[in-house]
């Protein structure tokens, strides 16, 4: 059995801990190495991970780079080079907290369509929808109307990066520049978000870059076969998708699942990591989700149109 497991940002040190020592317990923890021997047949590990953190938020260096060095394990990240050089915030995170009719009134005015159409939907999912400049002018209109600064900075640096990149401990691998939903994007933008990113970081790293982490992550409403022809362009082996999957060697390289924690108890962490490939997705055939929202907001609003 082998998996990829996904974090994000990480809010509690001792959460970090107590999940690590959950996936210790079950699996022996591997670099990208062993995850590419597996792909190529050639490896001979039983029960293993490899982790993966994506976005490369300020915890990313003080939480979990500090746990891993500790117990002398190593994971992949996935970054924006031009978020990190710029120092600005992804999008989602500039609105994260926004409240949420207020936002909606934001969406609305943006896309011209009544409030009343988006009542049964959160914000974020309807924001996930839309394009990125569509995104921005939301956050624009919503920091004007509501009197709201600019946060904060919420990601690392470039001199953390490149000491997380010398340390050994993170395999680095590309992000987008600015995190859309490719799939939203026009064929100019989807290919600029994904090249771009490949070559800015392979400049910052002084090394090539061989490995991408789509944003979002859905097959077929977050990134496509167009999205994956763009990488094959720049030479990327590897890209990771979110999938609620056990590796298999027949996956396709440019779409490898990742199982994701962001939250629970010990008790909880064992058992998603146990048995998410099964509750997973008989939990997206039952109830309602987030990509289930987003494809009835597509088709909402096209009928709009």
């Amino acid at each position: 059995m082998a998996k990829i497991i996904n974090f994000h940002d990480i809010a509690s040190p001792q959460w970090f801990e107590d999940t690590l020592d959950v996936i210790q317990e079950l699996y022996e923890v591997v670099p990208f190495s062993e995850v590419q021997r597996f792909y190529q047949g050639k490896s001979k590990s039983k029960n293993i991970a490899h982790l993966t953190v994506d976005d490369g938020h300020f915890s990313t260096y003080t939480i979990i780079y500090p746990a891993l060095k500790k117990r002398d394990l190593s994971a992949s990240i996935f970054v924006s080079p031009k978020i990190i050089t710029e120092q600005s915030n992804f999008w989602y995170e500039e609105s994260g907290d926004y409240e949420a009719d207020q936002l909606k009134t934001c969406i609305s005015e943006v896309l011209n369509v009544s409030v009343d159409r988006l009542k049964d939907f959160y914000p974020r999912s309807v924001m996930k929808t839309l394009t990125l400049e569509q995104n921005w002018e939301i956050i624009r209109l919503y920091q004007k109307k509501f009197s709201i600064p600019t946060k904060k900075y919420q990601y690392i640096n470039t001199s953390q990066l490149l000491e997380m990149e010398a340390s050994g401990v993170f395999d680095i691998g590309a992000h987008t520049q600015n995190h859309p939903i490719l799939a939203n994007e026009t064929d100019v933008i989807s290919r600029y978000e994904i090249q771009e990113s490949v070559k800015n970081l392979g400049e910052l790293l002084g090394r090539k870059i061989t490995t991408f982490a789509y944003p979002n992550g859905s097959y077929d409403l977050d990134f496509g076969s167009r999205e994956m022809e763009y990488l094959k362009e720049v030479g990327i082996d590897y890209a990771f998708s979110f999938q609620f999957k056990d590796l298999n060697i027949k996956d396709h390289l440019l779409s490898i699942p990742r199982y994701g924690l962001y939250h629970g108890t010990k008790d909880f962490v064992r058992k998603k990591l146990k048995y998410g490939n099964i509750w997973e997705p008989l939990k997206a055939k039952l109830f309602n989700n987030e990509d289930k929202h987003r494809k009835l907001i597509m088709k909402k609003l096209q009928n709009h149109a």
